[in-house]
């Protein structure tokens, strides 16, 4: 199955700018998950982390979800 980046709808206050850089950059990631699916100790590594990623002054926590093998935003936060 392939990952998937879901941004929940709570978002909407985010630019629309901003989201299509974090999806793309989130899509990124998902294909460097897809690569290392074989680093099972890796992905549930990650899976028990908390994840962020900063686009522009916009900072994003993230988790991923291995049983669904896709990444969520769970907090954006404007600088």
């Amino acid at each position: 199955m392939a990952c998937e980046v879901h941004i929940p709808r709570e978002f909407v206050a985010v630019p629309a700018r901003i989201i299509k850089r974090l999806r793309a950059q989130l899509e990124k990631i998902c294909a460097v998950l897809e690569a290392l699916e074989s680093r099972t100790a890796f992905l549930e590594s990650i899976a028990q982390s908390s994840l962020a990623i900063t686009v522009d002054s916009w900072r994003f926590r993230y988790e991923f979800e291995p049983l669904r093998n896709r990444l969520t935003v769970v907090q954006a936060i404007p600088a």
